[in-house]
């Protein structure tokens, strides 16, 4: 593989006359990328600061190369004030995977001698006293805000703040490191390339930049390349690691009887309801986890029962709170909730031999539709023993469901952030599909059967031994910009144009049908997020395809002109017909279910943010209208895919700006993880570091970034905890 500063078509962005070296090579591209989000330099400063003998760009191919990877006008992504550089750059500093690993001399040594390394430079700045916090220039926060930093026993550091003291940030930038100088004292920042200018040569070309400043850019320069070895991590992600163990002991479980059989959901998976019985789960019955790192069950149970108003005691006993609500059930008491969103029904549904006292407080008029954080009802977490014996009418569980249908039927419906309800968990306990049909028979089927993230739909046809007992599966695919398992076109022209006028077909028919879906589960609005819906953009896509061979035909207009011939208009925006198409579907007398998950775990949400970028949105916003559109009509903020993963965490790791802010102002949690553990940060930073070869990409991960620990205080942390994960409410449209 070329090097990053080879001389290749592919490496520069912006393009070359043939012949002549490119002037943006990946390299400069990135470097360029980072002075641009991260400092106040005006173009004209970042390339003095860039140039060297032989590259001495113009300021407007700097600037088409910018617009190239973060798309036109993108100067709202710059900091506006020298209190927000400083900001930014602390952020980005305080990272545990963007500083490129060095080597220096002391850790060599230590290796040799057989010791153990020191801590990094960055786990030792992290380890400063905040003290220092008021004393920062141009800080305006004081010392006694400043979080706090503690190590875990890996000794990395975690916060709890949105983002690092800025002194400690900053500190980092200004003590010179020496880690690459060798042991005869060669300080490598005084080379001439452009990735390890001194603070000196940064001051010269820089006419007005003081010292500090100066330091700051040599930083952005130096400490965040890419190297050529440079990989997220050798470690696989922890649901890669665990999904090995898992199966093998799934293997050997024996097909279970007809008697009810849990499926314990992994660590990675665990909901806020999961947590009121974590204690009764041990990490011996899940090998494979890291015991004691934050990421089992016994951790789980520890963390969550030494919350605030926690139900639990972390022996697992109950808290005084919540004997004191078995003595006096009043509707006040049933109204108390944990962090998490847990009400009663949800404690005395959760733990084995309450049955007596929750059937009590249902007929007693508690709150049977009360959710929690993750939006489970008391029905998401029924106890096993709810299951027992359900073959007798007199069973408490079919009296239950009997009272429900009658008071509340809404409420067996209600779906989990992966799209789970009652009878989800039902399927997933019981194996006699006669039962199962009993349970159903009377509810509304087409809503009880909905399909969840896993591709998993409750159907009582199920034979013994089929789908069932549910579990969600381990996750699969991998950061790609694509979404995981989505099909993709064929190269072959036929099959493209074959591909997309299936898509345009179930768009159609969803006028009239709203259930209708393709073979991959997606529906008329999932079609529209992807399908290619204008001729010139697919004759424009037919063209790349065929390249140097002549157009086979031309796509037949009822297959795509079709959709908007109803407007009459043929010079529509792709943009503009597509938001057109989307208000029809869902203004329909019968509209199209904007929650709807498709085979590969994907909501219409993830689906629009998924298939269109931000290059693709015109002067008028209408990108911002489409999703506003969405989300105006009731599509689900924290729904999650089965990687865990809800819109946001999706956005940030394609690098969707707009979608990313759009839902950000729309309160979308910023402490969600996906199934690996990872915040959003950790999402972009690694996405970051794995674009080597993808400039575009790169920018847009720097870009995301910025918008998230810019100007607004969003509240962003480097590792949330499942605590803070789940301290935030889910918010339903």
């Amino acid at each position: 593989m070329s090097s990053p500063t080879s001389v290749t078509a592919r490496a520069s962005p912006g393009g070359s006359r043939i012949g002549r070296p490119p002037q943006w090579t990946i390299s400069r591209s990135r470097k360029l990328a980072r002075l641009y989000v991260y400092t106040t330099l005006s173009i004209e400063k970042i390339i003095k600061v860039l140039e060297d003998d032989v590259f001495r760009p113009r300021k407007n191919s700097a600037q088409k190369t910018i617009h190239k990877m973060l798309d036109n006008d993108p100067r709202y992504l710059r900091p506006e004030s020298r209190v927000e550089m400083d900001q930014r750059i602390g952020s980005l500093a305080a990272s545990l995977s963007r500083p490129r690993k060095r080597r220096g001399a002391s850790a060599t040594v230590s290796r040799r001698r057989g010791e153990a390394p020191k801590h990094t430079y960055q786990e030792r700045e992290v380890a400063l006293s905040t003290a220092e916090f008021s004393s920062t220039s141009g800080s305006s926060r004081r010392a006694e805000d400043a979080p706090s930093f503690d190590f875990s026993a890996s000794g990395n550091p975690t916060s709890s703040a949105a983002t690092p003291p800025p002194a400690t940030a900053l500190r980092r930038l200004l003590i010179p490191l020496r880690t690459s100088q060798g042991l005869e004292g060669r300080d490598a920042l005084e080379t001439s390339d452009t990735s390890s200018l001194g603070v000196q040569e940064i001051q010269r070309r820089v006419s007005d930049c003081s010292e500090t400043y100066a330091r700051q850019i040599s930083s952005l320069l130096r400490d965040f390349t890419i190297s050529s070895t440079s990989d997220p991590g050798d470690n696989p992600p922890f649901g890669q690691r665990l999904s090995a163990a898992l199966s093998e002991r799934l293997d050997r479980v024996e097909s279970p009887g007809p008697e009810a059989f849990e499926a314990f959901p992994e660590p990675a998976f665990a909901l806020p309801g999961d947590f009121l019985s974590a204690h009764t789960r041990s990490c011996a019955d899940f090998p494979g986890q890291e015991h004691g790192t934050g990421t089992c069950w016994c951790s789980i149970a520890k963390e969550t029962s030494n919350a605030e108003e926690s139900w639990l005691l972390p022996t697992g006993e109950l808290c005084e709170r919540a004997r004191h609500v078995l003595e006096d059930p009043s509707q006040s008491s049933l109204g108390l909730r944990d962090k998490f969103g847990n009400t009663p029904l949800h404690l005395f549904a959760a733990l084995e031999g309450y049955q007596d006292e929750l059937f009590g407080i249902v007929l007693n008029g508690g709150e049977v539709g009360a959710s929690n954080n993750a939006d489970q009802t008391f029905l998401h977490v029924l106890h096993l023993e709810w299951f027992s014996d359900l073959g007798s009418p007199s069973s408490l569980l079919r009296q239950l469901l009997s009272f429900l249908r009658d008071s509340a039927p809404g409420v067996v419906y209600e779906t989990d952030v992966y799209g789970r309800n009652f009878f989800h968990r039902a399927h997933s306990l019981v194996r006699d599909p006669e039962i199962l049909a009993t349970l159903l028979s009377p509810f509304n089927p087409e809503l009880a059967l909905r399909r969840d993230a896993f591709g998993f739909s409750p159907s009582t046809n199920t034979s013994l031994g089929g789908e069932g007992p549910f579990m969600p599966p381990r996750r699969v695919g991998s950061h790609s910009p694509q979404l995981a398992g989505s099909p993709q076109p064929s190269a072959d022209e036929d099959t493209f144009l074959a591909y997309h006028a299936r898509l345009v077909q179930v768009i159609q028919s969803s006028y009239n049908n709203p259930r209708v879906e393709d073979p991959e589960g997606r529906n008329g609005l999932h079609s529209l997020a992807e399908a290619i819906i204008h001729q010139q953009k697919m004759d424009e896509q037919r063209s790349a395809i065929s390249a140097s061979r002549p157009l086979k035909r031309k796509l037949d207009r009822k297959d795509v002109a079709g959709l908007s011939s109803d407007s009459g208009s043929t010079s529509e925006s792709v943009l503009v017909s597509r938001l057109r198409h989307l208000e029809g579907l869902l203004q329909s007398a019968h509209p199209v279910d904007i929650n709807h998950y498709d085979k590969h775990g994907d909501t219409v949400l993830m689906a629009f943010i998924a298939h269109i970028s931000d290059d693709q949105d015109d002067k008028a916003k209408t990108l911002l209208a489409v999703l506003e559109t969405l989300l105006r009509s009731g599509a689900r903020v924290e729904a999650r895919n089965r990687r865990g993963e809800t819109a946001l965490l999706v956005a940030a790791r394609l690098g969707r700006k707009v979608a990313l802010t759009t839902l950000l102002e729309h309160g979308a949690n910023v402490y969600a993880r996906d199934v690996d553990g990872r915040g959003i940060l950790e999402v972009v930073d690694e996405t970051c570091r794995g674009a080597r070869d993808d400039v575009a990409l790169y920018a847009r991960m720097e870009a995301c970034r910025v918008l998230l620990t810019g100007r607004r205080d969003w509240g962003v942390v480097s590792r949330p905890s499942v605590s803070l994960e789940w301290r935030t409410r889910a918010t339903v449209g």
